[in-house]
């Protein structure tokens, strides 16, 4: 081979390499995207609900009062199991995030075969069907946010319940937060020593960096929970609703308006649920666990703002006293 015939050689081998790298690439990106679009991708069925569903009851309690032909909400998690998804078909398994008493492992790579110890008086089955009662041959894991561990709220029919541990509803919508509130959140039993947040604030107890229990009523405006955020208004008990008042009348009572600005802000704190880098997380708080206006609390949590009056607090968990 003499020296001309050697540099078409080389040349021809370098675009080959090149158009390998470009295909390789290609699939990578392709791979990629595909990925991407199975995580974004719609629920079929149309059962995508945008808005937190009010009124959803914990599994638990949904397994006891279910019957069958009703229509209801109800909220879980999807289990932390290898078993969560049936493959091949629109069903999957949620428990309720009171019975998981730590068993199942955070970690999604080290998941069960099944879902650990979970009773089956906490477990249900939620699948979507066709027009015709039919299981929908679409796998639901990882599509519109499902994967073990999601928070879920579902709505939908009873199509098999005997009120103690057998509970499967057929899907007609399904919720899944961007950002799912904590496991263990919601405590059961009230938190020993908690303050009233007015006396707290009175005394000064309210300090950044300091870890306290207050209890409260959420309250404090028209608008007590940032909608499409872990954030609500607490208020402590020196000051009172308007519906505490004789003859009052007014038809939103957890705004105080019968309150002045400056003690209505002298006796609340802005509680908030917030992720790992101190953001509050992109869910609604009102409706989970029966919360609402002028429900009251025990708050744990620490103090991360004091500034110009207000106080804010990161919670680690809340007891609802009465819903």
């Amino acid at each position: 081979m003499n020296r001309s015939q050697l540099v078409q050689s080389l040349g021809a081998l370098t675009v080959a390499a090149g158009s390998i790298l470009a295909v390789v690439g290609v699939t990578a990106t392709a791979n990629a995207q595909s990925s991407a679009a199975q995580a974004a991708a719609a629920l079929p069925g149309g059962v995508d609900v945008k808005p937190l569903p009010p009124g959803a009851l914990e599994l638990s309690a949904a397994m006891k009062a279910a019957k069958v032909g009703e229509t209801i909400t109800v909220r879980g998690r999807v289990a932390m199991s290898q078993d969560a998804f049936v493959k091949n078909r629109a069903v999957f398994t949620i428990v309720d995030e009171a019975a998981d008493k730590g068993c199942c492992p955070s970690n999604a790579d080290k998941l069960p075969e099944t879902s650990c110890n979970i009773p089956a008086e906490s477990k249900a089955t939620v699948q979507i069907v066709d027009e015709r009662g039919r299981t929908l041959r679409n796998e639901l894991s990882g599509v519109g946010g499902l994967k073990p561990g999601a928070e879920v709220f579902v709505i939908g029919k009873v199509q098999a319940a005997n009120g103690k541990d057998v509970l499967v509803i057929n899907a007609t919508g399904l919720h899944v937060p961007k950002d799912s509130i904590p496991n263990g959140f919601f405590l059961g039993e009230a938190p020993p020593d908690a303050k009233d947040l007015s006396d707290a604030r009175k005394h000064g107890d309210l300090k950044p960096g300091q870890t306290i229990t207050l209890r409260g009523v959420i309250g404090g405006g028209k608008e007590p929970f940032v909608v499409g955020r872990a954030v609500f208004t607490l208020m402590g008990a020196a000051l009172k609703p308007c519906n505490a008042n004789p003859d009052d009348r007014c038809k939103t009572p957890w705004d105080y308006c019968c309150e002045t600005k400056t003690d209505i802000a002298a006796n609340s704190v802005s509680v908030r649920v917030a992720d790992a880098k101190g953001n509050p997380l992109r869910t609604d708080l009102k409706g989970r666990v029966g919360v609402k206006e002028l429900s009251e609390v025990i708050v744990t949590g620490t103090v991360v703002s004091a500034e110009g009056g207000g106080v804010v607090i990161n919670a680690s968990n809340l007891h609802v006293v009465r819903p």
